[in-house]
This record gives structure tokens, sequence and C-alpha cells, in this order.
């Protein structure tokens, strides 16, 4: 699949989050506002609309724009569809990873494991060095890693420092006037209803929203290292949905509640109630982890 046509799926699923938070008859804005809603060109903009037209969700005539009909699960491109091969590449990774029965203090031959996960060499290296950064992994030698393992020490500690910074963030956040993250911050609202709006509680799709959510807040911060500690966090952290699925859609939904509480307080300009939910939903966080992961 060439990546323009990765680009056009994935953005017909972001325009589908959007369309799921309107009702049927609305407008959707002119191409211009769509393109930059979506983060995509024009061109690419162009084909999501004609996609979204010859799927029967929307009516297109010259600049008129509307919602026929809300989107279902069946509109959806699977992510096998959309995320690039460095990606998919990514996630069998992670996924192999925080799942292995493999003990702690383990070796990883590299040219082994390329193989065992049908991943290409520089691919599986270029990962390896992103897991170095978590700790989870450390370098043996120039053709083996070895696997520190995923334990609740490790957790703990990743917690601890996961409250530290969001907390921080949270408070630049709240307490900045007309911060420049408030528009995204009501974007999050409508997909947060959307999502809470279906029936499975979107468990394919929750994890994705979990890490965006967490990952705005430490953006909002306008710290370099907030930031990246976000992606390294989100990379361990909405990957404990997929270990235990029991109460998965129960702990969706209350996450999700959470979220939204959170949301709404920010933009109704409260901060210190926005700040004490999101110290709320962070000890939920811990609890939920500690609670999903089978320990060794």
């Amino acid at each position: 699949m060439s990546r323009q046509n990765q680009i056009m799926k994935s953005s017909v699923n972001a325009a589908l989050d959007r369309l799921s938070a309107m009702r049927p008859g609305d407008p959707l804005g002119s191409e211009a506002e769509l393109a930059a809603a979506l983060g995509v060109s024009r061109t690419t903009t162009r084909a999501v609309l004609a996609h979204l037209r010859d799927s029967g969700l929307i009516r297109w005539e010259g600049r008129t724009k509307r919602l026929l009909r809300l989107p279902t699960p069946a509109d959806r491109f699977d992510q096998g569809e959309v995320r690039p091969g460095a990606e998919r590449a990514r996630q069998d990774f992670l996924e192999w990873i925080l799942r292995t029965d493999l003990p702690p203090g383990s070796v990883l031959p590299e040219a082994a494991l390329a193989r065992d996960l049908g991943i290409g060499r520089p691919i599986l290296t270029a990962l390896l060095a992103e897991f170095e950064g978590t700790g989870l992994i450390a370098r043996e030698d120039r053709s083996s890693l070895r696997f520190r393992g995923f334990t609740k020490e490790y957790a703990s500690e990743m917690f601890v420092m996961r409250e530290m910074i969001e907390r921080e963030a949270m408070r630049i956040l709240t307490a900045t006037p007309d911060h420049p993250a408030l528009p995204r911050i009501a974007e999050m609202e409508l997909l947060h209803i959307a999502m809470l709006a279906r029936s499975d509680a979107a468990a394919d799709a929750f994890p994705a929203l979990d890490a965006q959510f967490h990952r705005l807040i430490c953006h909002a911060s306008g710290n370099r290292f907030f930031e990246e500690f976000g992606q390294r966090i989100s990379i361990i952290v909405h990957y404990h949905y997929q270990w235990n699925k029991r109460d998965e859609a129960a702990r969706n939904r209350a996450a999700l509640r959470e979220h939204l509480a959170v949301i709404q307080a920010i933009l109704r300009g409260d901060g210190p109630r926005a700040r004490a939910l999101f110290d709320d939903h962070l000890a939920t966080a811990r609890r939920t982890l500690m609670a999903s992961v089978q320990w060794g």
C-alpha cells in the first residue's frame, strides 16, 4: 500500500471520529476547514470527501457538504490498513515484548528476533534503540540485547515519574488563560463523547485515544522533555489494555468518563477542579495497570 493511500485511509478514520459527534443534516464546513482539522492537504481532503460521499455518509454538492447518517464501525478502515510498515512493526514488537514469557535477564539475539517477528533488521534495530530508552531492554553486545522485564517495581517507578510530570503539565495548562491547546482540548471532548456513545466502548480505539489525551497534556506544558516522556510512557501504558481482557469495557468507560470530566473542567476554566479530577484519574490509571498485568 502506498503511503498516500495510508494517509487517505487514516484521514477517513479521523473524519469519521468527527462525524460521530455530529447529527444528520449538520454541515461539514469548507474543504479548507476540514483540511486544517485533519492535518492533511486539500487533495487528500477531497479524496476523503469522495469516499464519504460514495459510502452514503454525506451529501456533497458544490460547496455544500452535509452529514446524511452517523458512521458505524463498518465504515472504518482496519488499523492494519492505515498504519505504515514501521508503525505496524512497532505495534507487533510492542505486543510481543510486553506479552513475552521470557524471564527478566533473558538474552535476545537480534537476528533471531527479527526472523521470529518477521521484521526487517533496520526497522528492528531502530525499535530496539527506542526501547533501550524505556529501560525495558539493554544492549548486551553488537548482536544481542538483554530483556530486563516489566516488573512491579518498574511499573511503580514509571508511575511516580508520570504523576510528577503530568501533574505539572496540567498545572501549566490550567494556569494559562487562553492556552493554545484549548481548541484541541475541545476537540478531544467531542471524541470522548462519541466514543462513550458506542455500545462496545470502542475497545479497539480507546488505547489510542487514551494515549492522545495524556500526550496532549504533556504537549501543553511546552516542555520538550515532558513531550518526550509522554511519547515513551504511551508506548507502555496503553498496551496494558491488551494484557487482561477481563472487565475491559467497564475499564474503558470509566477512564473515558474520567477524561471527559477533566476536559470539561478545563474548558469551563475551573483549574482547581480539573487538577483534582486529573489526580483522581492518575490514581485510577495506576490501580488499573497494577490489576491488569499478570505479574510473574
